[in-house]
């Protein structure tokens, strides 16, 4: 927030912040009203997740700030110092344009390594190269972190949908709703932060069967089983049934169950795949997700996994 505002006030950009604060314990409101008074500070009630508090932000931003545009940040990143100036470029030239604008969060000590911003032919754009000599690239989806959208587009969609996706997916499934509805989709270098990807925010995001495999005791295998059934993990089976039929109206349960049932088999069959082969496909993933080797070595190995 105090990056946001002494940017803007140095540009006099008109620029309005909302939290939504979903129930915190931290002290985290009375904070943000001593230190940041104009703050549009919005109350959950610990049940929204970030599809829930992202879309109770854009209808606020709607129906009482008439916005121009949304932009979504998430709160671990670490603005540029131009964010701001290329922010009112971007909206600026995009104006009056069916364009959603996506930005890049780069690892902080590895700066070429992308580590959210889009997504192309279902490879996601991990590194600074694959923008090549131009500065935006068109994509098929994009993360949350940080997304630029005409606020005519909450007229045009509605909101994210909150109810089938509470907490991951639902980012991905409102950017692919709004290309559906014409809209292009853009990723821009011009739009940077950086962030602290650590290790366990990696293996998070890999393959079950990878996380299983680096998993040292059948006691950690099981939590890696358990994933798909948690909503604060990305391998959660209600967001990847509802990712797949998104289109349809309603979803029979035995679709869930037989998504677990596919992905628990999967998972153990692996267990007899040769060890020689699952260490060249854990290589692969790495390398193709452009992990620095550093970072790749320490996995394989099983430090602070």
């Amino acid at each position: 927030m105090q990056q946001l505002q002494v940017q803007s006030q140095a540009l006099a950009i008109p620029l309005q912040i909302i939290v939504v604060d979903d129930g915190s314990t931290d002290g985290t409101p009375a904070l943000i009203k001593a230190q940041f008074p104009q703050v549009h500070l919005l109350a959950g009630d610990g049940n929204l997740w970030w599809t829930g508090a992202i879309a109770q932000g854009m209808q606020y931003a709607v129906e009482q700030l008439a916005s121009d545009y949304i932009v979504w940040l998430n709160d671990d990143i670490t603005l540029a110092d131009d964010f701001a100036r290329k922010l009112q470029q971007v909206c600026q030239q995009n104006y009056a344009q069916k364009a959603i604008i996506g930005g890049i969060v780069r690892e902080q000590t590895h700066l070429d390594w992308v580590v959210y911003g889009g997504v192309l032919n279902s490879q996601l754009i991990n590194s600074l190269e694959q923008f090549q000599d131009q500065a935006t690239l068109d994509v098929h989806t994009l993360n949350g972190n940080i997304v630029v959208m005409p606020a005519q587009l909450v007229r045009d969609i509605g909101l994210p949908d909150a109810k089938r996706f509470r907490h991951y997916g639902g980012d991905y499934e409102y950017i692919c709703r709004a290309r559906v509805k014409g809209y292009k989709i853009r990723l821009t270098r011009e739009l940077q932060s950086t962030t602290d990807f650590q290790i366990a925010d990696v293996k998070r995001h890999m393959p079950l069967w990878l996380q299983a495999y680096l998993s040292p005791s059948w006691a950690s295998k099981r939590q890696v089983l358990q994933q798909l059934t948690n909503l604060k993990s990305p391998q959660n089976v209600q967001h990847m049934v509802n990712s797949i039929y998104r289109d349809r109206p309603t979803i029979p349960r035995w679709k869930y169950l037989i998504f677990y049932l596919r992905k628990v088999t999967k998972l153990l069959l692996h267990e007899f795949v040769p060890t020689r082969i699952r260490q060249q496909r854990a290589v692969d993933y790495l390398q193709q997700h452009n992990v620095p080797k550093a970072i790749a070595d320490k996995i394989l190995s099983g430090q602070k996994l």
